[in-house]
C-alpha cells in the first residue's frame, strides 16, 4: 500500500486511523468498509513523512534499549542462548553451549559486534537455499532474489514488481520456524499483496500454525 507494507482491516470506525505499533514500528491502518480501497491508500501515501520518522524513533528506542555485545554475553541464535567468547580457532562457529568467534580476546566492541553479525549473515545465507525451494513449492511463488539486512522494525519485505523479498538479519536469532513463517509471508505477497482474506486464508492453506508462529517472533526472545 502506497509502497509499504501495511496490517489494512476493515472495522466499524468514522475514519481513517493509523498507527505504528511501538514494539516492531508495524504500520496499523483501518477503515470503515464504505471508504474506497484507492482512498486509504491515497492517505497512507501522503503520512509517508510521518510513517518514516515514527518507525525512526521505533528503531532508535530499540537501539537504545539493546545492551552492548562484549565477551561472556549471551546472545541468541536460532532459538537458543550461548555464551559469547573469543579465541583463536578455525572458524567462528558453535562450541557446545558456546559461540566463539575467531578474533582476539581484547576485541573492541565494534569489532565483537561485526564480527558476530557476520557469523549470523553467513549462517542465515546458509540455509535460505533450502528453506527457499521447500516453500516456494508450498506457495506456488517464486522470489527473483533473497537479501539478507539489518532491520530493525521489520522482519521482512517484498518487492511484488520484481519479486526481490528482504529479510531481517534478527531472524537468525529465533527457532527455524519463525524464519519459515516470515518465509512464507513474504512469498505470499507475491500472489496477494494486500493484508486481506485472501491473504491470511493462502497463508493458513500451506501454514496451519502461521498464528502461532507470529506471536512467537512478534513477543520476542
Amino acid at each position: 500500500m502506497a509502497g509499504l507494507e501495511v496490517l489494512f482491516t476493515r472495522k466499524r470506525v468514522k475514519n481513517i486511523n493509523l498507527r505504528i505499533r511501538p514494539s516492531t514500528g508495524e504500520i496499523c491502518v483501518s477503515a470503515s468498509l464504505l471508504v474506497p480501497r484507492r482512498v486509504v491508500e491515497n492517505f497512507v501515501a501522503s503520512r509517508s513523512d510521518w510513517i518514516a520518522k515514527a518507525q525512526q524513533r521505533v528503531q532508535h528506542r530499540r537501539e537504545q534499549a539493546e545492551p552492548e555485545i562484549v565477551v561472556g554475553s549471551h546472545v541468541l541464535f536460532l532459538g537458543d542462548r550461548y555464551k559469547l567468547c573469543t579465541g583463536s580457532i578455525s572458524a567462528t562457529g558453535i562450541h557446545q553451549d558456546k559461540l566463539v568467534l575467531n578474533i582476539p580476546q581484547d576485541a573492541a566492541p565494534e569489532r565483537i559486534d561485526k564480527a558476530l553479525n557476520d557469523f549470523y549473515r553467513k549462517e542465515l545465507l546458509i540455509k535460505l537455499p533450502t528453506l527457499a525451494d521447500y516453500w516456494e513449492q508450498m506457495v506456488g511463488a517464486k522470489a527473483s532474489e533473497y537479501k539478507v539486512r539489518r532491520m530493525k522494525t521489520r522482519w521482512g519485505s517484498c518487492n511484488t514488481h520484481t519479486h526481490r523479498i528482504n529479510l531481517s538479519l534478527e531472524l537468525i536469532k529465533y527457532p527455524l520456524a519463525c524464519i519459515e513463517y516470515v518465509l512464507v509471508h513474504e512469498l505470499t505477497h507475491l500472489l496477494e499483496p494486500s493484508h486481506n482474506s485472501r491473504f491470511h486464508r493462502l497463508v493458513a492453506e500451506v501454514m496451519p500454525d502461521w498464528k502461532a508462529r507470529k506471536a512467537f517472533l512478534n513477543k520476542g526472545m
